[in-house]
């Protein structure tokens, strides 16, 4: 096999792991990872081969790697095998975020083929999840029964990330449908568009997740107030879905209790209550010992998944922090995490990136009100939807470092970097 055979061979082999990730993580963490490790094995030996690297000569990825050395020689000095693993490691996703914009740019029209896996899974997790909300079972007889809270996990099982599986992949499949040049996807864009958004936000309704409703409502936001386009399509499917979907809290008790009860007795929002809350104890129990962990080593700070380490020592956590679930594995925020593991030097990092998003937000409603038109086409306005509700800093979120939830904060990097080089960024 010549060198041309190999690399084709390679790339194929590359593009139909990357358009597998999205039903890997349904299984959990280690299959997806698995396939990204493939993909930028496979993907380094064509750029070798090749004797190309420029896709890596840009002073985004330079300042990837300074801050990947930042916190891997900050791990060092925690004397901390799983910190030490955590941060050395965590260049892989960072590496799979630029290789697939070498992906995409061999080849385009794979992502015709990512736009159907995509429309598949969404159909088949509605049904399912519809399923399992009638029935406590969902369609392969998978039970999960959490005493404490409703929940719907559909075929994600015991995780309970069904919800922050579709806000977060909404805004990828909305851009897919609107990239394609697919005949009979243009022909049904509309249509296309306003089913999918529809039935993500029952399937998030129906999950139990409340941080993922707050999440696909800022995605709405972002697009309502972003792109004249896509605000005349998404307006009426989100009316009909609110409709529904009121509809189904009000007469269902325990998706009540979920989202309207339970939401409100943490908030503090009950008779009795002394204080307003900040999402709950716990959450400010985290957010506490964050704050602690930053006093300690404000520049640095402890280092990558060493909050956990931290609070299981019960002298660093001072009486004020009583509730019992108060020391967890992650601060439940982003921005809480950074400032305890990663100090000043990895919140400054997170804020420079989320004050990015909002420049070029701000930047784009501004023509649309000056000029009445829109400066962002209306991929790029997608794309930048997924990182505005990631890097969104109001709300609880999972663990940055986690390897489930790393892929799919940087699967959509590669198209970002597409639309730049391509031109397609802006109108």
């Amino acid at each position: 096999m010549n060198n041309i055979n190999l690399q084709n061979n390679l790339i194929k082999f590359s593009t139909i792991l990357f358009c597998l990730i999205p039903v890997a993580l349904i299984s959990g963490p280690f299959i997806p990872d698995l396939f990204l490790v493939l993909i930028i094995l496979s993907s380094l030996v064509v750029l070798f081969l090749k004797d190309d690297f420029s896709i890596f000569k840009n002073k985004f990825f330079y300042a990837f790697v300074l801050f990947w050395l930042i916190l891997t020689i900050n791990s060092f000095f925690t004397l901390n095998f799983s910190s030490i693993k955590s941060a050395f490691l965590y260049f892989r996703f960072f590496l799979f975020g630029f290789i697939i914009f070498f992906l995409i740019s061999y080849n385009k029209s794979f992502l015709e083929h990512l736009l159907k896996i995509f429309l598949l899974i969404f159909i088949i997790l509605f049904f399912d999840t519809i399923y399992q909300f009638i029935f406590s079972k969902n369609l392969i007889g998978f039970v999960y029964d959490n005493p404490h809270n409703f929940r719907i996990t559909s075929f994600f099982g015991k995780d309970e990330v069904l919800g922050s599986y579709i806000s977060r992949f909404i805004p990828i499949l909305i851009f897919l449908i609107i990239n394609s040049q697919d005949k009979l996807i243009k022909k049904y864009k509309s249509e296309l568009i306003f089913f999918y958004l529809t039935i993500s936000f029952i399937i998030v309704i129906l999950s139990g997740e409340r941080t993922s409703i707050a999440l696909f409502f800022l995605f709405i936001f972002f697009l309502l107030l972003s792109s004249i386009n896509l605000r005349k399509l998404i307006i009426f499917p989100i009316l009909l879905s609110l409709f529904i979907s009121g509809s189904l809290i009000y007469f269902n008790e325990k998706l009540k209790n979920r989202i309207i009860t339970s939401t409100f007795n943490q908030l503090g929002l009950y008779e009795g209550s002394e204080r307003l809350v900040l999402f709950s104890k716990t959450y400010e129990g985290h957010y506490k010992i964050s704050l602690n962990m930053f006093k300690e080593k404000p520049i640095f700070g402890h280092g990558v998944k060493m909050f956990r380490f931290y609070c299981s020592k019960k002298e660093n956590i001072s009486q004020e922090l009583i509730d019992v679930n108060a020391c967890t594995t992650h601060p439940h925020n982003f921005y809480a995490q950074f400032l305890s593991e990663t100090g000043l030097i990895g919140i400054i990092v997170l804020l420079f990136i989320f004050l990015i998003i909002l420049k070029e937000f701000s930047i784009n409603l501004f023509h649309q009100i000056k000029y009445r038109k829109q400066k962002l086409s209306d991929e790029a306005v997608c794309i930048l939807s997924v990182f505005f509700i990631t890097f969104f800093p109001l709300l609880p979120s999972g663990n940055f470092f986690n390897n489930w939830l790393s892929i799919i904060i940087y699967y959509p990097l590669g198209f970002i970097i597409y639309l730049i080089k391509y031109k397609k960024y802006n109108v």
